[in-house]
């Protein structure tokens, strides 16, 4: 790799690290820390990382001891932020060479700006934040899932009841069973926002093109994606909520909103959806304890489970049936991959309802660690991954310039279903995961 390229990728690494140092909750990452330099291999495997700690030695140590905890964990956001071809391991060292007066003014003001330019907020800030805006527009992303609908429908309930104007961007790609949760809030023509807040969204090129317009503009960001690309002026994310919803939730209760039957229903659509009926492995004891209290207030859940879950259509039935005739069990039963084509779609005449959670059918095999479901969309090859604790998901999407979960991921590449399903079995044999 030349020396310009190299210098580059190092760049990259260190401006991604420097800010996400700034999310390790370990204590002993604290105070003012600064990337001096990275020094990655020629093949990408591997990368230094020298840091400077304001402080003495045993700060440094100890600075240095968090972050090679938190190293997965970067390692895994990195690959969220950049789309190199390879995330290296890091391997952090402290460096003392330039710790100077210059230095750390140097520290102070990059810190400084930084903030300026990003705030991270708790789910106390979000609170505070909204309490003070007032005609907000509230984005979902492209191929909106009840997650995103849930929580933008229950953002926009809870500030009605607040007093506020705010409706929800009027996402072209709402399905007529979504539609229902978010129709009572669609933006009308005309309507200029004053606050622009996406709920649901690890990335701006994830928003649905008909809100370009705004992309830029986002005033707030609330999301649970580890692989969250920074593009809002203010970031609530929090990895380790099974689902936006559970945020929108305890936004609610820090802002006293009464939890009425409306909103406790799209907030139970946005988690029972997003753990699977509380199937998938992202599923966590405050997801029942939410789920338990918005039943105890009236929600119809098993209308919902029954609507997203059990009931079929002929269309999606002929879709399964042809699906799982066709499926490619590999490496040994561990790996299934199922594509879709649109000419499939049109024959059975499916809507983006039937669509909906046939991802979750390549997992369906007893002893498949790895499904794969790749199915055409706008000319390209739309893949979703679902793994157990074999596989982490959001770094093998990461490879192809995607993300997500570590047990639910996604990407998409500019291919034919087969070129992709041929990427994605080079991949795994590429790293040996079976």
């Amino acid at each position: 790799m030349g020396n310009v390229r190299m210098g580059r990728v190092n760049d990259e690494l260190r401006n991604a690290l420097s800010e996400l140092i700034r999310t390790v909750k370990d204590p002993r990452v604290d105070g003012l820390v600064s990337i001096v330099r990275v020094e990655t291999a020629s093949d990408l495997g591997s990368a230094k990382v020298y840091i400077s700690v304001l402080g003495d030695e045993k700060k440094t140590r100890d600075c240095v001891k968090g972050l090679t905890s938190a190293a997965g964990y970067l390692r895994r956001a990195v690959a969220g932020k950049l789309h190199l071809r390879h995330t290296p391991t890091l391997t952090f060292i402290g460096d003392d060479s330039i710790v100077s007066g210059t230095h750390i003014m140097e520290l102070i003001e990059n810190v400084s700006k930084t903030e300026e330019k990003k705030k991270h907020l708790d789910v106390e800030g979000v609170a505070e934040f909204l309490k003070t805006r007032d005609n907000v527009l509230i984005l979902t992303h492209k191929s909106p899932d009840g997650d995103t609908v849930g929580s933008a429908a229950a953002l926009a309930e809870i500030l009605r009841a607040m007093g506020k104007t705010v409706y929800v961007f009027a996402n072209p790609e709402f399905t007529k069973k979504l539609l229902r949760y978010v129709k009572s809030y669609l933006a009308p023509e005309g309507f200029v926002p004053s606050c622009v807040v996406a709920v649901d969204c690890a990335d701006k090129k994830l928003f649905a093109k008909e809100s370009d317009e705004y992309a830029d503009r986002v005033d707030l960001a609330i999301d649970h994606h580890i692989t969250h690309r920074e593009y809002a002026r203010r970031i609530c994310v929090v990895s380790e909520s099974a689902s936006c919803g559970e945020i929108i939730f305890d936004i609610a209760k820090v802002l006293g909103v009464k939890l009425s039957k409306k909103l406790c229903t799209s907030l139970y659509v946005a988690i029972s959806t997003d753990t699977g009926r509380f199937l998938h492995s992202n599923t966590t004891p405050e997801s029942h304890i939410k789920a338990a209290e918005l039943i105890a207030k009236g929600v119809d859940f098993e209308k919902i489970n029954r609507e997203f879950f059990i009931e079929k259509s002929r269309a999606r039935i002929a879709l399964e049936a042809e699906l799982l005739g066709s499926i490619n069990i590999c490496f040994g039963g561990s790996v299934a991959i199922i594509k879709l084509s649109d000419e499939s779609i049109r024959r059975v005449k499916a809507t983006q309802d039937d669509l909906d959670g046939l991802s979750a059918l390549a997992r369906t095999p007893r002893g498949v660690s790895l499904g794969v479901y790749i199915h055409e969309k706008d000319g390209a090859a739309k893949v979703s991954l679902r793994s157990d604790e074999k596989v982490n998901s959001a770094e093998f999407c990461a490879y192809f310039g995607g993300g997500g979960h570590d047990r639910a991921a996604g990407c998409t590449m500019d291919v034919s279903l087969d070129e992709a399903e041929a990427l994605i079995i080079s991949r795994i044999k590429e790293l040996e995961l079976f």
